[in-house]
């Protein structure tokens, strides 16, 4: 094997200059000095250079020193670019900070430097381990990239293979969709095909595509879809088993079909939509499964593409529902990021979207504002929004959430800084069937992102509904119409009340009386809040006194009835 250095560089920010230079030979030998010179020196010898974004940042900065030492250009080894194609499991790709806590200097080039050392002869020993037609189809899909071709000249590793596509469907054969276009994609974008091979390869379900390979290939995101998520009209072995929509239903959900309103297979072709890739826009009734349209499409792309799949929702309860619920049908994949958690659980929730193990994401559409969570986003790939309560858009929701006229402008700047060329696919969801508000959701869309979204509604009837009006006159009476209602169905209850005090007020009168309330509002304690919503939804507390921020669907499938106090503001 040729003789190589190992180098890292220290530079000052503002003026570039060179702060200090560390070096390792493969033989022992070291260097740590500014000097330029005396660099060159350590240098000279050697065949091979090698560090960790050489390309991008080192040598910048030692170019001139490399060619004055006699090395050739060819020769240079980054260990960066390897990383992602050897340890696909990792979602970082930074040197080693354990390793270099071991250091009494952190921060030494020196110490950079050994740690480089030893990450390439970890490389080198995980491309050996590699089975032989893995290391055929890298070296042929990598083997003419400047940011490869001295790894594999280093190694002495050759393939006189010519077939490559051959190669890569017999290896992906039940992996990748048999009508991918490999020969357009290996001739145009070989580096971002390799990365998405590796990961696939690695059959991790929680492995994602690392932020450094998204921001500087953003177009393995493309080619990840066309390979994994972009059903074939023929149907092969991977398409019909990893993208089949009954099939996914009842891997999740253990249910055999999907649910129709008026023989209509409404939720069906929803999904199927969804799995299509196509934009949509649903109308369902309330507690019409809904969520369930977009888990089984979001869940299935966790695995297939490593996405991840946004839910904008008005309500911090429901968010809270749909992520127990789904854990209780051992579901883990869904996280929440919103104002009921305390600091230790949002930390969590950013961690599990950062490391790949959530693939459904809940927030508000306030959080869409908050530069942390535009930082998270960017770190992954983004396979669809989902928009609950899409009614919001309307004239009506302009009052109820002013922030969902944020939404298409914070996709539209997603799209650009992530550099891809494809708009991010967007289902909304609403039980409001009304034409004009169909039509401002679909106006909305087409005028921020040019989607044009796919209607699906029924005409379908809620026969498990019944709704009665009282004429009340005062508070009394209201309040002993309540207690009739109550005494009467001896179900769960939810009591609408329009103000804050009104839901303390009438929770502990109700209490006083001999039922089981409490009360709950947007400005609540944290704590108490969730004590609450926790309370009611395990059916230790039959009745919830709440603002609308309680949310009407609420996921708790035993509500027998629901009662305004007040008409309500919206």
């Amino acid at each position: 094997m040729d003789s190589i250095a190992f180098i890292d560089t220290e530079i000052e920010p503002k003026s570039r200059k060179i702060l200090d230079i560390g070096g390792v030979k493969d033989n022992g030998n070291s260097f740590h000095s500014n000097s330029t010179t005396d660099f060159i020196t350590f240098l000279k010898g050697t065949q091979f250079v090698c560090g960790h974004n050489i390309f991008n940042h080192d040598l910048k900065y030692i170019q001139k020193s490399v060619t004055d030492a006699g090395i050739n250009p060819s020769n240079i080894i980054d260990t960066l670019f390897l990383s992602p194609l050897l340890f696909p499991t990792k979602p970082y790709h930074p040197l080693d900070k354990d390793y270099k806590l071991q250091f009494e200097d952190s921060n030494s080039p020196l110490n950079d430097s050994i740690i480089t050392k030893d990450l390439l002869f970890d490389e080198i020993s995980v491309f050996n381990q590699l089975d032989n037609s893995l290391k055929q189809i890298f070296y042929l899909l990598l083997n003419e990239k400047k940011e490869f071709h001295s790894f594999f000249h280093f190694i002495a590793y050759t393939s006189n293979d010519t077939n490559l596509e051959k190669l890569i469907r017999e290896k992906f054969h039940s992996e990748i969709c048999d009508q991918a276009d490999l020969t357009k994609i290996i001739l145009e974008h070989p580096i971002e095909l390799a990365y998405c091979l590796a990961l696939i390869n690695c059959r991790n379900r929680y492995s994602i595509t690392p932020p450094w390979v998204l921001k500087n290939y953003p177009k393995v995101e493309r080619i990840m879809f066309s390979l994994r998520n972009k059903p074939c009209l023929s149907g092969c072995i991977y398409c019909n088993q990893a993208l089949d929509i009954h099939k996914g239903l009842k891997r999740y959900f253990g249910f055999d079909a999907y649910r129709t309103y008026a023989n209509e297979p409404l939720q069906e072709n929803a999904v199927k939509a969804a799995i299509d890739n196509k934009s949509l826009l649903a109308v369902f009734p309330t507690g019409g499964g809904k969520s369930i349209t977009f888990q089984v499409p979001a869940l299935m792309s966790g695995v297939s593409t490593k996405g991840l799949t946004i839910v904008i929702s008005p309500l911090q309860s429901l968010m809270k529902d749909q992520v127990d619920n789904l854990e209780k049908a051992n579901i883990t994949d869904a996280v929440t990021i919103n104002g009921l958690l305390d600091p230790i659980e949002k930390a969590k929730s950013y961690e599990r979207v950062e490391d790949g193990s959530a693939s459904l994401l809940y927030i508000s559409p306030e959080s869409l504002r908050s530069k942390s969570i535009e930082r998270l986003l960017l770190g992954r790939k983004i396979v669809r929004f989902v928009i609950d309560e899409a009614h919001c858009f309307s004239s009506w929701g302009q009052d109820f959430r002013p922030d969902y006229l944020y939404i298409g402008d914070f996709i539209k700047a997603i799209q650009e800084k992530k550099n891809i060329e494809d708009t991010i696919p967007v289902s909304c969801f609403t039980a409001t069937a009304k034409q004009k508000v169909i039509e401002d959701i679909c106006a909305y869309f087409k005028e921020k992102l040019s989607i044009e979204l796919e209607i699906f509604r029924s005409n379908a009837s809620r026969t498990n509904l019944q709704y009665k009006v009282f004429e009340k006159g005062d508070e009394e009476e209201k309040y002993n119409a309540i207690r009739d209602l109550i005494e009467e169905k001896n179900c769960p209850t939810i009591i609408y009340v329009t103000k804050r005090r009104k839901a303390y007020s009438l929770a502990e009168r109700l209490s006083e009386d001999g039922f089981k309330a409490k009360p709950y509002h947007g400005e609540m304690d944290v704590k108490e809040k969730t004590a609450n919503q926790n309370a009611f939804i395990a059916g230790e507390v039959p009745i919830m006194v709440a603002t609308s921020a309680f949310g009407m669907g609420v996921d708790k499938k035993d509500v027998g009835m629901v009662i305004h106090h007040d008409i309500s503001n919206s």
